[in-house]
């Protein structure tokens, strides 16, 4: 048996073992256990493709969520640093074997740690924040004209962090199927988390009914992270960190229409954004498949 079908068929059984599993310590114990015997069943110069194909059947089964779920997480590390939910299986069967050392504070020792900070906090200078150079100065200006003591500057700064990260939660979990897509590709929602993903459903769907209604097939494009780009206006990273969770069912369609990248190559300066009008093929997300 190849080591990537030895990874997918551990995750699988992996996957089996996490069914109704959502306390994180359960999760870790079972996560941990499977990447030990994953360990034992395939050789060191292997374990790197073995385990991505085992996270691969974990990630089909787990698919990343936009909302706050049971046995997830939030994160924004991974290819394109796209902000999500995901799930704790994939937080715990890593290399990253620190992960497993790691004790979940209770509430009274975040009590505690939050007084002695407080205490902490009231006795410090600028340099034990250990600031580059520039930083320090800034802050430092800021703190002079801002007329409030370093322990004030600082639980104000948290304050501001703590509202922007909370927010970028909340946006997050909001529901932007009913956003025109007009007003999802203006600067109002340019920074919202959730923006590129459902353009890219958008953009998909829209290439999906353009290359089913053509009669030629000199008109049809193939449905590319490139194409997706061009439609979207999206980073190139973030596109190709969605499309994962798409591939399959982008490489039916292009088979189903006998399409490769060279289609997109079409003559005369033709461009896809040009041709596919996203605003007018996808008003907004509620008819979206």
């Amino acid at each position: 048996m190849s080591r990537e079908k030895i990874g997918y068929e551990l995750g699988k059984k992996l996957v089996s073992k996490l069914a109704g599993l959502t306390d994180r310590e359960n999760i870790k114990i079972v996560c941990i256990e499977a990447f030990k015997e994953l360990e034992t069943l395939v050789s060191q110069g292997s374990f790197g493709v073995a385990s991505t194909h085992a996270r691969k059947a974990i990630k089909q089964s787990f698919p990343d969520k936009e909302v706050d779920t049971p046995g997830y997480y939030w994160t924004t590390s991974g290819k394109g640093q796209i902000e999500r939910y995901e799930h704790l299986a994939l937080y715990y069967f890593s290399t990253k074997q620190e992960r497993w050392e790691e004790v979940q504070e209770t509430t009274e020792q975040l009590t505690e740690t939050f007084q002695s900070v407080q205490t902490t906090l009231n006795d410090m200078n600028i340099s034990q924040l250990q600031l580059d150079a520039d930083t320090q100065a800034v802050v430092e200006a800021a703190i002079a004209h801002s007329g409030i003591s370093l322990a004030d500057f600082v639980r104000k700064a948290c304050q501001v962090y703590a509202k922007t990260i909370t927010g970028k939660v909340k946006q997050f979990s909001e529901d932007l199927t009913a956003v025109s897509t007009e007003e999802l590709k203006s600067d109002v929602y340019k920074t919202h988390p959730g923006r590129a993903e459902e353009l890219a459903k958008r953009a998909i769907y829209a290439l999906e009914i353009h290359n089913n209604n053509c009669t030629e097939k000199s008109q049809k494009w193939m449905i590319t992270q490139t194409a997706i780009q061009s439609l979207t206006g999206s980073k190139p990273a973030t596109i190709k960190a969605i499309l994962e969770n798409y591939q399959t069912r982008l490489d039916d369609h292009n088979a189903k229409h006998e399409l490769n990248p060279y289609d997109n190559r079409k003559g005369g300066g033709r461009q896809i954004e040009n041709e596919i009008d996203l605003v007018a093929l996808v008003p907004d997300g509620l008819a979206v498949v």
